[in-house]
């Protein structure tokens, strides 16, 4: 992942903790926990600039973080004046040239965003199962160039702050905090999971559907873009868009059901509630 100089003076300044934990340092630059116990390692921060926290938690002073992602992402390395190099590269956000039909290994792709085959091909592997946007699969060993300049383009400007989910990443998380508002029924809006999780509304969107998908036929709920398709499987037979207009003339009925709970802008339904309703003479 890449961070530019504005997008990291932006999320300083929204950062006022004079002591940061290394969670605020990963999002703060945009890297891994990984990579964030690299630079700590390396042993440039000073015994005054670090203390312990609630729960043992490491904090570094917020002037000590500011030097140690300016030194790592935008500095040269020591005695050159070649940047920095690897999947966080800063770059702007700018389509990559490429001729028609033209083919990318990773040698390629590394050229031209200015990192290592590795760097790329880590980055990649990161991606391969985004919900929304996972990284052009290769036929052969190359890829579609258009497809991943498409790809760095939207990587760019997003920036989703997304790793490859484990069994214990974010995925079941939102799935847990889906359980939790289902059970009250609680609304789960977009803004607030990307609030939550410090993600993007593209990302949170992504979760949400996954988390959706995953729990909403286990708890029998039924989206109200799907009813049409129930409307059709008990014998409406109009057009899609009568079918459309009648689900909405059945949920204005007195006896409909009343929504169950709103999911990412979604409204869900009981299906059995729903099955009821469309059971229900179609006249009137």
């Amino acid at each position: 992942m890449t961070t530019t100089r504005e997008q990291f003076e932006q999320r300083l300044a929204a950062l006022r903790d004079p002591w940061i934990t290394r969670r605020q340092v990963r999002e703060l630059a945009g890297v891994s926990e990984k990579t964030v116990r690299n630079w700590v390692a390396e042993g440039t921060l000073g015994p005054s600039t670090t203390r312990t926290g609630p729960h043992n938690a490491q904090l570094i002073e917020r002037a000590a973080v500011v030097a140690l992602i300016r030194r790592n992402l935008f500095e040269p390395k020591d005695g050159t004046a070649v940047p920095r190099t690897g999947p966080r590269l800063a770059a702007e956000p700018q389509r990559l040239s490429h001729a028609p039909g033209e083919q990318w290994g990773w040698a390629d792709i590394a050229r031209r965003r200015g990192v290592t085959p590795g760097a790329v091909s880590n980055l990649a592997k990161a991606y391969e199962n985004h919900p929304v946007r996972p990284f052009p699969r290769a036929v052969g060993r190359k890829r579609d160039a258009a497809a991943v300049a498409e790809w760095f383009l939207w990587y760019d400007t997003e920036r989703p702050g997304y790793a490859a989910r484990r069994a214990d990443g974010r995925v079941p998380k939102v799935v847990a905090r889906l359980e939790a508002a289902l059970a009250g029924p609680e609304d789960l809006t977009t803004t607030r999971l990307a609030h939550e999780l410090g993600v993007t509304h593209t990302v949170a969107r992504a979760y949400l559907a996954e988390a959706a998908r995953q729990l909403m036929p286990h708890h029998r709920l039924v989206a109200r873009g799907d009813i049409a398709g129930l409307l059709e499987q008990a014998g409406h037979d109009g057009t899609p868009e009568q079918r459309r207009e009648r689900v909405s003339t059945l949920l204005r009925r007195k006896d409909a059901p009343r929504r169950h709970i709103t999911v990412g802008g979604t409204d869900y339904y009981e299906k059995a509630a729903i099955d009821r309703l469309l059971s229900s003479p179609l006249e009137g």
